[in-house]
């Protein structure tokens, strides 16, 4: 039998909820046109052809898709501005 996944986040029962795994955009601190965007480029659910972070052209916010989001938290290590 394989281990458990560890939940990132708390259900909203207060419970675990171990199938949600979102990385959570801070909007005070993302800043997609003064950056290179190392969000998107090193999300592993992106490079695998999903669209899991998009940053449109007029875009103040970097968007992060729920259902895709495997919360492995590389984003906001590469993040320059820790969002």
């Amino acid at each position: 039998m394989p281990p458990k996944k560890k939940s990132v986040k708390k259900g909203s029962d207060g419970g675990d909820d171990s199938l949600t795994r979102i990385a959570i955009v801070k909007a005070e601190r993302c800043k997609p046109k003064k950056c290179n965007q190392e969000c998107k480029k090193s999300c592993p659910v992106v490079k695998l052809g999903k669209l899991c972070i998009e940053v449109g052209p007029k875009s103040k916010l970097a968007f992060i898709s729920e259902p895709l989001c495997i919360g492995c938290g590389i984003c906001v290590k590469k993040c320059p501005f820790e969002a």
